[in-house]
């Protein structure tokens, strides 16, 4: 691939914007969210070093929109796979595998998405937080028990995000092996935990509103 002759044409027909999240995705990938800048993804895109800032205020606007662009495809991997999947607790186990697929597809990516401050300042990402949860949450309340409220339902999204970042984490360190090659292996085992965490929501209560025991 060579991004310099595809970020000039991408420049020319309008669309560099697109072509400035695509390459900071892929230099995030090669260096991590500390070694990105903005220079370099105007070295790849073919455009001056001060083109990126007619279209982005400062280095975490570009990594914000770099970001975003990661939520939308995670969320496209979550709504394919689920698409037709009837059980509301295996919809929300799906989530845990949508995530792993994820991490190996785009590998750098999550690591903006999950960047420190960059949620915290970008209302963008925050709508897409909230998209995503209203997703998933009219599965979560067919989960939980029923004398349980809105409370556990978040909870619930809560550890299942927890352990998906988990097995995430360790793809990308390399625990499993190469994450190209076990990465439906990782996926199928992450979806099988999220489906113990989310029998385990659905428990009635016992004595004293204490979650009962496991079966």
């Amino acid at each position: 691939m060579a991004p310099t002759q595809r970020g000039r044409a991408t420049y020319h027909h309008g669309d560099l914007p697109a072509a400035l999240v695509q390459a900071t995705l892929e230099i995030v990938d090669e260096v991590g969210v500390r070694g990105f800048s903005v220079a370099e993804a105007a070295r790849r895109t073919c455009v001056s070093p001060g083109a990126p800032y007619r279209h982005f205020a400062d280095r975490d606007a570009l990594l914000a929109a770099a970001a975003l662009e990661v939520s939308r495809r995670l969320r496209a991997i979550y709504v394919e796979t689920v698409a037709e999947v009837e059980s509301a607790q295996e919809r929300l186990a799906t989530v845990a595998g949508s995530f792993v697929r994820a991490a190996a597809r785009y590998r750098g990516g999550l690591d903006i998405l999950f960047a420190p401050g960059l949620r915290a300042t970008h209302r963008e990402l925050q709508d897409s937080s909230r998209e995503f949860v209203g997703l998933l949450l009219p599965s979560a309340f067919e989960v939980i028990a029923p004398d349980k409220g809105a409370e556990a339902a978040v909870a619930l999204l809560d550890a299942l995000h927890a352990l998906a970042r988990g097995y995430v984490a360790q793809l990308l360190e390399g625990k499993f092996g190469d994450p190209d090659e076990v990465v439906e292996n990782i996926a199928a085992r992450a979806t099988q935990a999220a489906r113990a965490l989310v029998a385990g929501y659905g428990l009635p209560s016992g004595p004293g509103g204490e979650e009962g025991p496991a079966r």
